[in-house]
């Protein structure tokens, strides 16, 4: 007998909503750089379009932005700012967009979709639409929907319905043994016996 489809939307939220505690979970601990939110947020691009929605713009042409170590580029963009003038939101968009942020641990943290919506205030970028975020040394995420802490470096994700999320956990690099140069000399001192003197075919240089 089928499954109802009230019942089939049913499991499939539930299952959306424990994929993304198990993601929450199993967030890395690839901290973004800290000191970016406290820089200025700054877009350019090669055209600029004020709406009449107040605190709304519209960018387009080569759209960058830029918060410290945190950058992003699109096709297109749309900020949104208070009274005080202040960005308090930026949706980039593109065939994909791009963002890429600073991790303490030196690495670079890469992402790209085809919507990318931060919201400064929250440190939250949300991913849409194929998209993906890589975290050298830590993992890598694939999914209709991911969510990326700026301040943490912390992941969520959910699919498409009927979908999966990708998820690979790389592997710590195991550091290379090394014999230290002391115990190499003590070794060969006490373990190995000396080579036999080679001939040198004059009197007295080899055995009679």
């Amino acid at each position: 007998m089928s499954t109802p489809r009230s019942s089939r939307s049913a499991r499939i939220r539930i299952e959306r909503i424990a994929l993304g505690l198990v993601l929450s979970a199993l967030a890395l601990p690839a901290w973004a750089l800290q000191t970016d939110r406290q820089q200025p947020l700054s877009i350019n691009a090669q055209h600029f379009t004020a709406i009449k929605d107040p605190g709304v713009s519209r960018f387009s042409g080569h759209v960058t932005l830029t918060q410290g170590s945190l950058k992003g580029d699109a096709a297109q963009a749309t900020a949104y700012t208070n009274a005080d003038n202040k960005i308090t939101r930026v949706v980039l968009e593109g065939t994909p967009a791009h963002l890429s942020q600073r991790q303490d641990d030196g690495s670079t943290m890469q992402a790209q979709a085809q919507r990318i919506d931060y919201t400064p205030d929250t440190d939250t970028v949300i991913l849409t639409g194929a998209a993906q975020v890589v975290q050298p040394g830590h993992g890598s995420f694939q999914g209709e929907r991911l969510v990326y802490n700026t301040q943490t470096g912390a992941m969520q994700g959910e699919s498409a319905a009927g979908g999966e999320v990708h998820v690979t956990f790389q592997p710590r690099p195991k550091p290379s043994a090394r014999v230290p140069a002391a115990a190499a000399s003590a070794g060969k001192t006490a373990g190995e016996a000396p080579a036999p003197a080679a001939s040198s075919g004059k009197p007295g240089g080899g055995s009679r």
